[in-house]
């Protein structure tokens, strides 16, 4: 299931970009811890653990960075016990101030190979609605950090 919203914040990219990657657990709704595991010096190839808590459910993801370019975009794939998650992130500066666009792809693993397709018909609108209000929260923390 592949899902994709965007959002225009009122700051400048490089400001943008580095809040995303860096700061997940301050604007994000749903991650609650991040580690860095293993850091390489361009980033791609970094290795962090993940927790999240969704629907009151909490999840440990394995991740890695597997593109980053300062400032345009960024990604990441994670793996957890049930499915599998990339996030892309791509920044495009406009005269209002940066376009952030995240496309999302779940893949489900074992027993929920076979339910995330079937509940991603179901769902779709509601996963979709999440993750813009993911989106929506990287926003208000950018927005209302300008001068920190």
């Amino acid at each position: 299931m592949t899902m994709k919203a965007s959002v225009l914040i009122n700051c400048p990219i490089e400001m943008v970009f580095e809040r995303t990657n860096n700061h997940v657990t301050e604007w994000s709704s749903i991650v609650k811890e991040e580690e860095m595991l293993h850091s390489t010096p361009e980033r791609v190839g970094s290795t962090f653990r993940t927790v999240t808590t969704e629907h009151g459910r909490e999840m440990t993801f394995d991740g890695i960075v597997t593109s980053y370019a300062p400032p345009n975009s960024s990604g990441i794939r994670m793996e957890g016990a049930a499915f599998s998650l990339t996030a892309d992130y791509e920044f495009e500066e406009v005269p209002e101030g940066t376009r952030v666009t995240q496309t999302s792809t779940v893949t489900g693993k074992g027993f929920f190979r076979i339910l995330i397709p079937v509940m991603g018909l179901l769902m779709r609108n509601s996963s979709r609605q999440a993750l813009q209000e993911e989106l929506n929260q990287l926003k208000i923390f950018c927005e209302s950090t300008t001068g920190t």
